[in-house]
């Protein structure tokens, strides 16, 4: 509350110096969402709207300008826990805390996440919801009805906006081979599916970018998603497959797609060498040059991020945020959250890489229930906080 008493002493009206020590909950509204704009953390959500209706109506309202702060949110580590239990674990990288919030929407399903909501997945009856972790608040989706649609197959899912801001959102769900999309209204309501060009693609990441969606495979090779006409919705090329000179003896590559600060499509390549093909040796990162065809060259290649930082993950959506003077997170760096090619250790490979010097971080494996043995549905997540 320091915050709140150094700013009470600068207000001099009538309002503000009504204020007591035990009317915290009676303030007017506009001075409690300017506390609320403050907020960097679940934790520090979770207690500011605990005070009062007033004080959690303004943590809602407070997200006006919701995107442009999105970028600054630092977002928090969701750990794996067994399927059946409600009780989820997060750890702050802000607080460099674990503390655990009572989830049963998620119980016994897998979950993705993007832009703060959770896609759940249930796999007995293949019901898809998006949920909200903050507020609890629940959508429902259309099945997947479709034989080679089936949920257990889903590797990740992108938002195109939060439902928190609108109504006009559109969802991508993606599985090794196949993509499908849902906009509320859109194709009689129902999932529409990307045809594929060619050979049938192994799909690594999605992003949504200046108004469309993104796909990379495997190789390397960037499609953009056409979907004007639901039953003739397809991918096209954009780049193709990443030059093997680029990479040398590397054993394989996983590649994701991210905005720059700049407004640029990034392709950031982790790598995994013949010796080692469970831990990531590093990450390059390459500007995606649209029209060409084949834009992949050392020239293409990006040597520093600036004061940003790129969040990588196999079940998130990937992003990036402004690192402030003020943040926990190292400008500069890529955090990594990989799926272990091989995974007779354990199935995510965690850390940060620093741009500058190649150097590569692990202290996150340290965690405690990072290397959940039992059985869970759900691995690792980012979660941006979307209050």
């Amino acid at each position: 509350m320091g915050l709140i008493i150094s700013y009470l002493k600068k207000r001099k009206d009538d309002v503000v110096t009504r204020a007591t020590d035990h009317d915290w909950s009676n303030l007017h509204q506009d001075l409690i969402i300017c506390f609320a704009e403050q907020i960097v953390s679940m934790k520090d959500f979770y207690a500011f709207r605990g005070v009062s209706k007033s004080w959690r109506s303004a943590a809602i309202k407070e997200n006006s300008n919701r995107e442009f702060r999105l970028q600054h949110k630092v977002p928090v580590l969701v750990l794996p826990k067994n399927y059946s239990a409600p009780i989820r674990n997060f750890y702050s990288l802000t607080k460099g805390e674990i503390y655990q919030l009572d989830l049963p929407e998620t119980r016994g399903k897998r979950c993705f996440s993007s832009l703060g909501w959770l896609l759940t997945v249930s796999l007995d009856d293949s019901r898809l919801h998006l949920f909200n972790p903050l507020n609890h608040a629940l959508i429902e989706l259309p099945r997947l009805r479709s034989k080679t649609l089936i949920c257990r197959n889903i590797t990740k899912f992108v938002l195109s906006s939060s439902p928190s801001w609108t109504s006009n959102y559109e969802v991508m769900v993606q599985s090794n081979c196949f993509l499908v999309f849902y906009r509320p209204g859109y194709n009689n309501d129902k999932w529409t599916r990307i045809i594929l060009p060619g050979a049938v693609k192994i799909f690594i990441d999605t992003i949504y970018y200046k108004g469309r969606f993104y796909v990379v495979d495997y190789k390397g090779g960037v499609f953009v998603c056409d979907m004007g006409d639901p039953k003739n919705a397809r991918m096209r090329l954009i780049a193709s497959e990443l030059p093997k000179e680029l990479f040398g003896l590397i054993h394989f590559k996983l590649p994701y797609l991210v905005e720059s600060a700049t407004g640029a499509l990034l392709l950031v390549v982790c790598s995994f060498g013949y010796d080692d093909y469970e831990s990531t040796l590093g990450c390059r990162v390459f500007e995606v040059s649209f029209g060409n065809g084949n834009s992949w060259s050392r020239e293409s290649e990006v040597k520093n991020l600036g004061n940003r930082t790129l969040f990588l993950s196999a079940n998130s959506s990937s992003f990036s945020i402004e690192a402030l003077d003020d943040s926990i997170c190292k400008p500069n760096c890529i955090y990594f959250l990989n799926r272990c090619h091989v995974s007779t250790r354990g199935d995510i490979d965690i850390g940060i890489y620093y741009m500058e010097d190649g150097k590569i971080e692990r202290d996150l494996e340290k965690l405690p229930d990072f290397q959940y043995k039992g059985t869970s549905l759900t691995s690792h997540l980012w979660i941006q906080p979307s209050f």
